[in-house]
């Protein structure tokens, strides 16, 4: 599925010492930014999806400076990223600004195909049906894409469509930074059901995946437990870290999850692995991203609430 979530790149990149060098300015010239961000404020008029134009911007630059051997290693998480792109525009082509949706597009990493139907079909359940047909082509259910849009809007398709990928990878060999990373990720995913199931009796088994560190009969058992202290036990081996109360916003547990996940890719960086250390930049990039968004829609809301939400 990943070859048909990213565009070939032609040209070889360059070696990964030169490319590791760069990213350190990068690297730099990004946290500066995030200083001047949390200094002065967001720059006026930025939106959810100029955010994600600034990733896309900088993904594309790191996956062309790469050698193809690199490139092969890391496509698989380029790929998870563009699945976040596809909502967007999406989200776009439901309010037909198809302006945003080519800005989008610019700098994705996209394929043709996929850039044709997004820009050409003429409205959301068209382009999700032609998604299906070219994404589903290696799974039994043929129409899950469209069930999930049609019974729960884009967030069901989201959520469909990036289980899919998951499931994907989770059967193809990876190099070992990045299937560790993918397996946290996936444990992630399963801790956040877990907590749906336990504070808000939402979702089923079903929803739990396979891929991870943790045991889906872990995970279930946990959920039929209704004990909240499994929970907690989970965050602790996972984060090292107490989970917060059920009552409280999940996205104070997301962020104690999404900080555990780069403090497991800044282990790699001081292992010296190079795929690893990309790896990590590309997901920094990410964090970066996901923290500018976070205090685009932080107005009226305090700093401590703030920081609880922002990823180190």
């Amino acid at each position: 599925m990943t070859t048909e979530l990213l565009r070939e790149l032609a040209a070889d990149g360059y070696p990964t010492d030169y490319l590791l060098a760069r990213v350190r300015g990068r690297r730099s010239a990004m946290m500066a930014q995030w200083r001047s961000d949390r200094t002065h404020g967001l720059p006026t008029g930025l939106t959810d999806e100029a955010i994600w134009e600034g990733l896309l911007h900088e993904h594309a630059w790191l996956r062309s400076q790469m050698n193809r051997s690199l490139r092969r290693c890391l496509d698989p998480v380029f790929a998870l990223f563009e699945l976040k792109t596809i909502v967007l525009c999406l989200r776009c082509k439901s309010v037909r600004n198809d302006a945003e949706v080519a800005r989008l597009l610019a700098d994705s990493q996209l394929p043709g195909s996929l850039r044709l139907a997004l820009l050409g079909a003429a409205d959301v359940p068209a382009v999700v049906a032609d998604i299906a047909r070219r994404l589903e082509l290696a799974t039994p259910e043929q129409t899950s894409l469209q069930r999930a849009y049609a019974n729960d809007g884009l967030k069901g398709f989201e959520t469909r469509l990036t289980r899919l990928y998951l499931e994907y990878v989770d059967g193809v060999k990876l190099h070992p930074c990045v299937h560790s990373f993918f397996a946290s990720f996936v444990d992630l995913r399963n801790v956040m059901t877990l907590y749906k199931h336990l504070r808000w009796g939402v979702g089923d088994a079903a929803a739990f995946m396979a891929g991870g560190k943790t045991d889906v009969s872990r995970l279930q058992q946990a959920s039929a437990s209704k004990d909240s202290t499994r929970l907690d036990l989970l965050v602790r081996e996972i984060a090292g870290r107490t989970a917060p109360p059920l009552a409280t916003a999940e996205s104070s547990l997301e962020t104690i999850l999404l900080g555990s996940l780069t403090s497991r890719l800044q282990g790699d960086v001081r292992n010296g692995d190079d795929v690893g250390s990309v790896l990590e930049y590309a997901w920094r990039v990410y964090v970066h991203a996901r923290n500018r968004a976070i205090l685009l829609h932080a107005s009226g809301v305090d700093a401590a609430t703030i920081e609880k939400e922002l990823i180190a």
